[in-house]
């Protein structure tokens, strides 16, 4: 499972507890999933839309993820408690993505544009995974329109339409429980210093930066291994990346491939993923300087601290702030190779240093346990409610505005601003 599915999954493990809760994904229908001992939550994949719609009359509530509305449009129809959750800024990720393709850009730009518009117009509910997110969003529903008088007379908070549920984890300490790298991959042995990229490798990534940083160090020591958990996304409806492509090549062409840096071809499984976090030394996440990075909420960031992995990673966003204000690691520039280097020497060649920074990290971790992330969604669900439906932003009829001018000064107010209220009449 990547991140969304992730997320779909732990959140609706806190829910089980007080309500009957069942997952729905239309892939994965070869996957056997052991993820509860509850007989109130359902887990069910590779389901038809038939399946789904029946499944979704039948529940009070739906929760749904990233572009659900466009292949099952009729769930905005239903008129159930609707929650959409908007941690993953996609429009972003798309602008990325299709840089190079102007067509394909446009094209996908304005077709998940408007799907998002709709899910930002039709549902009650909302939550994202940081503050930052939530402002960024707020600012998206005040130029719909979507936050009007009505709905700040409904909550003058906005927290009733939008609030934080970030990406967590769990609170109980990582186990092992099986091999990881240093025994499934060949030319990663048990004395090596790992740095572990937890997750795969997307286009607004900057792996070429950190392949470069450890083929330079290379040249004073071979111990220092790089390896990437997966290149290529599980939902079979994500193709494989360019930036994927460029870093096996870069790594191919400065000839580490296999010898300093590895790549899984095989998405390593949800629950095995801890037997890798374990073994590595130094957690790693580089991108670059864009929007997308700027209200992103890496998921695999999550991972290390629940680990407890020093981390070293690319500032600009703001679990890289945290990371350094609490000195769980350290933050570097965009595309510093040099910068790089030293960080990671000094990872492998202090170990007071580095152990400081696990402990750190480890305690970085209790701020975002699942069960802290779900209380915007159990609240909802313990009372929901629909909020104000949404209305189109029309120009004021001039009786309205009339009526708002003599509310705001009386009749001698109208008899001055007449002249502007006529010219705007005869426009």
């Amino acid at each position: 499972m990547a991140g969304p599915a992730i997320r779909c999954i732990e959140l609706a493990r806190q829910l089980d507890h007080e309500f009957e809760v069942t997952v729905f994904s239309p892939y994965g229908g070869d996957h056997e999933f052991q993820l509860t001992d509850s007989d109130k939550f359902h887990v069910i994949v590779g389901g038809s839309q038939r399946e789904l719609y029946e499944l979704a009359n039948a529940a009070d509530i739906l929760f749904i993820q990233a572009n659900v509305l466009k292949p099952y449009p009729d769930i905005a129809q239903m008129n159930k408690y609707l929650i959409v959750d908007l941690y993953d800024p996609y429009l972003f990720s798309l602008l990325v993505q299709y840089q190079d393709d102007p067509v394909t850009g446009s094209s996908s730009y304005r077709l998940m544009h408007q799907v998002l518009e709709k899910h930002m117009l039709c549902a009650d509910f909302f939550v994202c995974a940081s503050e930052r997110q939530r402002d960024y969003w707020l600012g998206r529903f005040c130029a719909l329109g979507r936050v009007d008088p009505a709905m700040y007379k409904f909550d003058p908070s906005l927290r009733k339409l939008i609030d934080v549920a970030a990406f967590g984890l769990s609170n109980h300490l990582p186990e092992k429980s099986g091999h990881g790298m240093r025994d499934n991959i060949a030319g990663i042995s048990k004395n090596d210093f790992v740095l572990l990229w937890g997750g795969g490798v997307w286009d607004w990534f900057d792996p070429l930066t950190v392949i470069k940083a450890v083929t330079q160090l290379t040249k004073k020591r071979d111990d220092i291994k790089l390896f990437f958990m997966g290149i290529k996304s599980p939902n079979p409806k994500v193709p494989l990346m360019e930036m994927a492509v460029k870093a096996q090549a870069l790594a191919t062409e400065l000839g580490v491939l296999n010898k300093n840096v590895f790549f899984s071809d095989q998405w390593i499984p949800y629950e095995q993923r801890v037997n890798y976090l374990l073994e590595a030394d130094v957690a790693v996440s580089a991108h670059y300087d864009l929007i997308e990075t700027r209200f992103s909420f890496r998921t695999r960031i999550l991972d290390y601290l629940w680990a407890g992995l020093p981390i070293l990673t690319t500032g600009g966003d703001q679990l890289a702030e945290l990371i350094d204000a609490r000195h769980a690691g350290t933050s570097i520039n965009y595309e510093d190779v040099d910068g790089w280097v030293a960080a990671i020497e000094k990872m492998a060649n202090d170990q007071v240093y580095r152990k400081s920074c696990a402990v750190n990290s480890s305690e970085l971790a209790k701020e975002f346990y699942w069960s802290k992330s779900a209380q915007p969604l159990k609240r909802y669900c313990r009372a929901p409610y629909h909020t104000p439906a949404f209305e189109k932003v029309t120009m004021p009829s001039l009786i309205e505005r009339a009526h708002a001018v003599y509310s705001r000064g009386g009749k001698d107010l109208v008899l001055k601003r007449s002249k502007e209220l006529l010219k705007d009449l005869l426009r």
